[in-house]
């Protein structure tokens, strides 16, 4: 009878196996081992990039400010509020950060409003309204109660600040129906210029 031929022997079968494991174990070491040192030289690679951009990229020393055109602004809220709206001459260095026509506020009231700041960084503005009601008033002065008169720029003031706040609000009512609130956490030296400045443009 033909004789069968002989396999591998066993011995070596084993070796062959154990050396393909030995080889796949070495490999996910040597894997395991690269992955960390990877994606270490990756982060460095990205940081280096931001970096280089932060250093390169200018950036402004502040942010900018919009212009805003207290004119054209009182120009274009005439016709709705039925006069002129004031637009004073500020002293020089301070900025206007508001103005337009704010309508229906209390009691259906339509509102001229500007608001600026000083060069010390303090806030001043005005609100203006024909024939407001004493409810639209309060409001603007947040409820502050009249404390005495004071001619400033050559018309009359009610104070209703409220000192509680360090708020100064100051108020002209018109022969003509229209009143003015002045209004600010400036100094009073600063107040005064400011309805100084409100009061010129009244008259």
């Amino acid at each position: 009878m033909p004789s069968t031929p002989a396999g591998p022997p066993v011995g070596a079968a084993t070796d062959v196996v154990g050396s393909a494991a030995e080889r796949s174990a070495e490999h996910r070491r040597k894997s395991l081992s690269t992955r960390p040192k990877d994606m270490l030289i990756s982060m460095t690679v990205i940081v280096g990039i931001v970096l280089v951009l932060l250093l390169i990229v200018p950036r402004p020393n502040k942010i900018p400010t919009r212009d805003i055109d207290v004119a054209s602004a009182a120009q274009g809220a005439q016709s709705t509020l039925g006069f002129t709206p004031v637009n004073p001459d500020v002293p020089a260095g301070w900025t206007a950060r508001a103005a337009g026509l704010e309508l229906k506020t209390t009691d259906d009231t339509n509102t001229w409003q500007v608001t600026y700041t000083t060069p010390s960084g303090t806030y001043v503005g005005i609100q203006q309204a024909k024939k407001p009601t004493k409810a639209w008033e309060s409001r603007q002065v947040t409820d502050g109660q009249e404390s005495g008169t004071e001619s400033i720029g050559g018309i009359e003031w009610i104070n209703r600040s409220r000192t509680d706040r360090g708020t100064t609000s100051l108020v002209n009512r018109g022969t003509d129906g229209i009143t003015t609130v002045v209004t600010g956490t400036a100094d009073q030296t600063q107040m005064d210029q400011f309805a100084t400045a409100v009061a010129a443009d009244l008259k």
